[in-house]
């Protein structure tokens, strides 16, 4: 079978491509998209055996060494999907928070945005986390991510945890609370950790997130850069869930729209109010 680059696939039974023994390690290390060889027509030295796993993990999520395992692509292309979403509302966060005082409006808004799309990649990579551990051959097979990301990761699920909660809590009991002190504290602690741990995540996943999720929409190569190409069943229910998280989004923005008016009145005077 011929791949979109014109390359011949080997294909099994089960419609998966099979990958011939490694002879020398690839990786979209430039673009994170392009497939440049590591040695030989490529960089003059092969990468360092510490780092070569992580790089296949990153940059080749769907082949290993037993071909690729098309239900924990699914999964990776739904995680990417709902991170790309992440991605965006987080950037536009993060532009807010140097002048939140002028622009909280818009960063309560898109907070309110990343509860649902937060609580479905948890549920997305909880998910492929109990296949692992329950010993799904596959998802075995796959492996886990980096030892690194490992050791974070339940840390980056409490920061975020942390970090949504207690700006819930803060909108649903307004600047005029006694315990708003508190969980200001609690707010901006838990950002701190947060963001050295998302920073961490983000360089590590986003080429890859790139790579599959231009895949799942099956952009076209933009120059060099190459999406991937492998086509899987189940993209319509993927993209519906991604436009799910966005539509919660909305009736959550709609539901604590109201809590906003106190803290914006307080940016705005510097004098407190009380809503009823």
């Amino acid at each position: 079978m011929m791949n979109a680059n014109g390359n011949e696939e080997i294909v099994n039974d089960y419609g998966e491509m099979k990958r011939p023994p490694i002879v020398r390690i690839e990786s979209r290390i430039s673009t994170g998209f392009e497939r440049t060889p590591i040695s030989g027509n490529g960089l003059s030295e092969p990468l360092h055996p510490a780092i070569a796993p992580i790089v296949e993990e990153i940059f080749h999520p769907e082949i290993d060494d037993q071909g690729p395992k098309r239900a924990v692509l699914a999964n990776t292309r739904l995680t990417s999907s709902i991170g790309l979403l992440i991605f965006l509302e987080l950037f536009v966060i993060g532009i807010t928070i140097p002048v939140v005082g002028q622009l909280f409006t818009l960063h309560a808004i898109i907070g309110f945005m990343l509860i649902p799309p937060l609580l479905f990649k948890l549920v997305s990579t909880g998910y492929r986390f109990f296949r692992y551990y329950s010993g799904a051959p596959r998802y075995k097979a796959a492996g886990p991510p980096h030892t690194l990301l490992r050791v974070a990761a339940p840390l980056l699920v409490l920061s975020t945890v942390a970090l949504m909660a207690s700006g819930v809590v803060l909108m649903v009991i307004g600047p005029t609370a006694s315990a708003m002190n508190t969980w200001k504290g609690i707010h901006q602690a838990s950002f701190v950790v947060w963001f050295a741990l998302t920073a961490m995540h983000v360089v590590s996943y986003l080429p890859r997130a790139v790579y599959q999720m231009g895949g799942e929409i099956r952009l076209p190569a933009i120059g060099s850069f190459q999406f991937s190409s492998v086509r899987l069943k189940g993209r319509e229910a993927r993209l519906i869930v991604v436009l799910i998280a966005i539509i919660f989004g909305i009736v959550v923005v709609s539901l604590g729209y109201g809590s906003i008016a106190p803290w914006v009145h307080l940016f705005q005077t510097g004098r407190l109010i009380k809503v009823h």
